[in-house]
């Protein structure tokens, strides 16, 4: 009897949270379809300092024209990473992998990697107390260290138009240390590595993009919050938005949830700039240079019908901003459409595939470890991992 009300009570939550999701689902489709109807015609620079500020091109949604393929050199950089907590060490695995695409004349593609294709991972162990956030962080960095110096020295050995990262291409806010943490050196040189990467790039004459999969990043609805009532005033098309509590919506929206209920297939945002910090909590800037240079800006792609859009973040250097961001997108929207249902570009998917690491290669790192020195006290597992009766 005593499951059959837990199940009760479980199903009676699960129906008030489904009511919760269907209710908020309304709301967002009946706002962002006011902005989808317009995307083309509202102007977001029409006399807003602010929008000019944040927005580099003044249209909610730009078509794409995607660009032929062959003869493109295209090289994607992932890096996979394990990481296992012991009552006195820290194990870190990583393996960063780079996959270089070229499209032949006869649309098939050439595959080589870099360094090779079957890379051995790096471990790292710490030996030094440290909190279960330094931990979490410096696993991270040795990821992102791996995954840049890979980028830098690929492009010595394999030239492309085109060079991808797997995420961001500035740190995340959550991998900065504390100022008083012994890993606050590594990550000075992760941004010392990117800047690097920047300088590498221009070098080159490479064009380089970041490629967030699963953004959180609310920087353009925090901007569009702020100039609405401007447009709204200025666009009688848009005072329906004055009888829905347009802000709360805002509020519950990430970018890529906005645009992927205003954009259609081979349709980009605007071009929003990523230089200006207090817009966006969750990365940080570089030095005060890569600032005044404003030369990292951000769209969203909308490459698949049954997916979200992809997050890019374009390193522009010192060219026009519009014209890489259109180079770059014309690129990614073909490389990226093949499956309707996961927004990807394909080299990418070959790099992740290479780079990934599973349990069994930790497994078999701490086996070995432990063939040389035993179980001390030090290589115990946590008792969350010793529970009995498990």
């Amino acid at each position: 009897m005593k499951a059959i009300r837990e199940l009760w009570v479980l199903d009676e939550e699960i129906q008030k949270i489904a009511e919760q999701i269907n209710t908020l689902e309304e709301k967002r489709n009946a706002f962002a379809s006011i902005l989808q109807a317009n995307r083309h015609s509202l102007n977001l620079h029409d006399n807003l300092p602010l929008a000019k500020k944040y927005l580099v091109d003044n249209q909610l949604a730009r078509q794409v024209k995607p660009t032929g393929l062959q003869g493109l050199r295209v090289g994607g950089v992932d890096g996979g990473l394990l990481k296992k907590t012991l009552r006195g060490i820290e194990l870190v695995i990583t393996r960063a992998c780079a996959t270089i695409f070229e499209y032949t004349p006869s649309n098939r593609v050439s595959v080589t990697y870099f360094p090779e294709k079957s890379i051995a991972p790096k471990i790292k162990a710490e030996l030094n107390p440290i909190s279960w956030r330094e931990a979490d962080v410096s696993a991270s960095l040795e990821r992102v260290k791996a995954e840049l110096e890979l980028a830098i020295r690929v492009q010595d050995h394999h030239p492309v138009e085109l060079l991808l990262l797997d995420g961001s291409l500035r740190p995340h806010i959550s991998d900065r240390p504390a100022s008083n943490s012994s890993f606050s050196p590594k990550y000075k040189q992760i941004k010392q590595l990117y800047e690097t990467l920047f300088e590498k790039t221009q070098e080159t004459g490479t064009l380089l993009a970041g490629v967030v999969k699963d953004s959180r990043s609310q920087r353009f609805v925090r901007i569009l919050g702020e100039i609405l009532p401007h447009l709204i005033s200025r666009y009688p098309v848009l005072k329906p938005l004055l009888q829905m509590d347009y802000r709360s919506i805002l509020q519950t929206c990430y970018d890529s949830d906005l645009f992927f209920r205003i954009l259609n297939v081979g349709e980009r945002s605007p071009i929003l700039q990523l230089n200006e910090v207090n817009k966006d909590q969750t990365s940080e800037p570089l030095t005060k240079s890569f600032q005044d240079n404003k030369n990292l800006v951000c769209i969203y792609l909308r490459t698949a019908k049954f997916d979200y859009p992809l997050r890019i973040e374009v390193f522009s250097g010192s060219h026009d901003s519009v014209r890489v961001v259109e180079k770059v997108s014309a690129m990614l929207l073909p490389m990226s459409s093949d499956n309707e249902g996961f927004a990807l570009p394909t080299v990418l998917i070959d790099a992740d595939s290479q780079a990934r690491l599973i349990e069994r290669d930790l497994d078999f790192l701490f086996s070995q470890l432990a063939n040389r020195i035993g179980y001390p006290e030090s290589m115990l597992k946590l008792r969350r991992e010793r529970m009995p009766f498990h």
